[in-house]
C-alpha cells in the first residue's frame, strides 16, 4: 500500500484513536492549513467557509484542495488532489482573469491543459509557463495563482 501525504495520515489518526476510545466521530471531514488541524465537520460545504490552500480529507481519506478566492473572501471552490502527495502551501495573489474573448479562449484552453495533467499525473503543476502577451490579454501577472498553479511568463 502506498504512504498516505501528512494531512492523510493525521486524519487517520485522528480516527484509529477514536475507534480504539470506542468512540464514534459525528464528524467525517478534517480541515488541515497546510500539516495543522484546523477544524472537523459533518460535510464538505461551500468553500467560501475556508481560505484557499486549506485540504479537506474524508474518514475514508479522499482530499480536496481549496483553490481560487482570497484570504478575505474565502475560497471559490473544491478540487479533488491526491492523497498521496503532499500539497504545497499556496503563496502569491490569486489571479482575477478579464472577461473579453480573448482571455476566456485562453482561460479554456489553460483549463483543458490542467484537467489533461491531472488526469495523466494525479495532481496539478507546481506552475504554467504562458507567453507574456497571453499573461497581459488576461489581465495576468507573472507569480500570480490560478487554482493553485503559478502563472510563469516564457522569457
Amino acid at each position: 500500500m502506498k504512504r498516505l501525504n501528512r494531512v492523510g495520515q493525521k486524519a487517520q489518526t485522528i480516527v484509529r484513536v477514536a475507534r480504539e476510545k470506542g468512540r464514534t466521530l459525528s464528524c467525517t471531514f478534517f480541515f488541515f492549513n497546510g500539516s495543522e488541524f484546523v477544524a472537523s465537520s459533518d460535510r464538505l460545504g461551500p468553500a467560501r467557509m475556508v481560505r484557499p490552500g486549506t485540504v479537506a480529507v474524508s474518514k475514508s481519506g479522499r482530499q480536496w484542495l481549496a483553490v481560487g478566492g482570497d484570504h478575505t473572501n474565502g475560497a471559490a471552490g473544491w478540487r479533488f488532489v491526491s492523497s498521496r502527495v503532499d500539497q504545497p502551501a499556496i503563496v502569491g495573489d490569486v489571479v482575477r482573469f478579464i472577461d473579453n474573448p480573448k482571455a476566456l479562449k485562453i482561460r479554456a484552453k489553460l483549463d483543458a491543459y490542467l484537467e489533461y495533467y491531472q488526469s495523466v499525473k494525479g495532481v496539478f503543476p507546481r506552475s504554467v509557463v504562458l507567453r507574456r502577451e497571453q499573461l497581459s490579454a488576461c489581465g495576468a501577472l507573472p507569480g500570480q495563482v490560478y487554482k493553485g498553479v503559478r502563472l510563469e511568463a516564457y522569457v
